[in-house]
């Protein structure tokens, strides 16, 4: 994990730090044609966008992939998805049927007494004006103000390259290539065989023995 990205919160680090650092593709997008060009931060460094995020590890709300079920596949089911988001973590605060204790990402929320002043009288004004007090925003039935869960244990921003990648490092058939740009897919006919790719000023090429599996990238990729 590179220095200038890894703590969030509470080291100094603000989104504005992590803008101006090397690890960032400098996409730029427009939400309509008449609004003006705006960011679209996405982290360039092992463990992609999760290296420079928020670090809120916040779910959806259980009727919106009930929704995306609906249209025809029933595996999106907020049910059927339980099991994964219980093995993506080791929750701190929760241990139930909706937490995980021994997954790879690891999740807290700050206690009330780490909150500044600001997040402490947003949270009295919530609750005198009526809202429920919510501990957990990741529980499918919450409801109301409280901390917002996140991936960073001890201010550390955890992402995929320290949750998953590092448990894998020592495989020995894994090869990690940094500062690689890749270029293209190689195709045999219709069949992805391998990767293009541009590492030390030189182009290079790794092909697969048996399978090759590609991994198409949208704007908001985490690994």
């Amino acid at each position: 994990m590179p220095a200038d990205v890894k703590y969030g919160y509470g080291h100094g680090k603000s989104a504005i730090d992590v803008l101006g650092t090397e690890h960032r593709w400098h996409f730029v997008a427009k939400s309509t044609d008449q609004a003006p060009p705006m960011l679209v931060p996405r982290g360039k460094t092992t463990g992609g966008s999760s290296a420079v995020n928020a670090q809120i590890f916040l779910r959806g709300v259980p009727e919106d992939y009930d929704d995306w079920a609906s249209w025809g596949n029933d595996e999106w089911n907020f049910q059927k998805l339980i099991p994964f988001f219980r093995r993506m973590e080791t929750d701190t605060d929760f241990s139930d049927d909706f937490h995980g204790v021994d997954g790879p990402t690891i999740v807290r929320r700050y206690k009330p007494d780490e909150w500044l002043p600001d997040q402490q009288a947003w949270y009295q004004a919530s609750r005198e004006y009526g809202f429920p007090d919510c501990p957990d925003h990741n529980d499918p039935d919450s409801t109301g103000v409280g901390p917002c869960p996140f991936n960073n244990p001890n201010r550390i921003r955890w992402s995929t390259n320290i949750g998953y990648l590092s448990e894998a490092r020592d495989r020995p058939n894994l090869t990690i290539v940094s500062r690689a740009l890749a270029h293209r897919i190689i195709f045999d006919g219709t069949r992805a065989t391998g990767v293009e790719y541009e590492a030390d000023g030189e182009m290079q090429s790794a092909m697969a023995m048996r399978l090759s599996c590609r991994q198409g990238q949208s704007a908001h990729r985490i690994c």
